[in-house]
């Protein structure tokens, strides 16, 4: 007699099948932000909104394929470890993005968002040491390939966590207790 079953589908297959999925669509999202020509405020807000919406969207439909694989179930632990593992590739892979986008496809990028900023925050009244200071943290976006991919990965830790604890908060769905 043969039996049929399969195996459950692992947190770890799951997260890096809908990581990569992730990563391709979140530098998409990011490379159009950045060459739509946006201004410095325009451009964070854009970014920020396209880059969270992109990573909820995948998250969830990366649970939704876990569960689908094993039994319509997920712990909350498994769903976190989806999405921590899912923004830890793309937090690595944004972070070579940004370091070939700043370093080689527009050198001038930093600057331009420096000049925006300035300009914004002149008409605003801001006074000159605010400025400097402000501006100053844009030239962390100017680093060495090192930093860029640490600077990534931490980035994909704190969000990861952040979605995670948010996303998986909904998306799980446990053992009922007396089954």
């Amino acid at each position: 007699m043969e039996t049929n079953a399969t195996s459950p589908v692992t947190t770890t297959a799951v997260a890096l099948r809908y990581g990569l999925l992730l990563t391709v669509s979140g530098i998409l999202v990011d490379f159009l932000v950045r060459i739509a020509g946006f201004n410095f405020m325009t451009f964070g807000i854009a970014s920020f909104l396209g880059g969270i919406t992109v990573s909820i969207v995948w998250i969830v439909l990366a649970h939704r394929a876990f569960k689908r694989a094993n039994g319509n179930l997920m712990t909350f632990g498994q769903g976190l470890t989806i999405a921590m593992i899912m923004m830890l590739i793309t937090g690595f892979v944004s972070g070579l993005f940004n370091y070939l986008y700043v370093h080689y496809i527009d050198p001038e990028f930093v600057e331009r968002m420096k000049a925006g900023m300035t300009e914004f925050m002149e008409r605003n009244n801001v006074p000159d040491e605010q400025i400097e200071t402000s501006t100053a943290r844009l030239d962390g976006m100017n680093v060495g390939i090192g930093k860029a991919l640490l600077g990534g990965l931490g980035n994909g830790l704190g969000f990861g966590l952040f979605l995670g604890l948010i996303v998986s908060a909904f998306t799980k769905k446990s053992k009922p207790e007396f089954e």
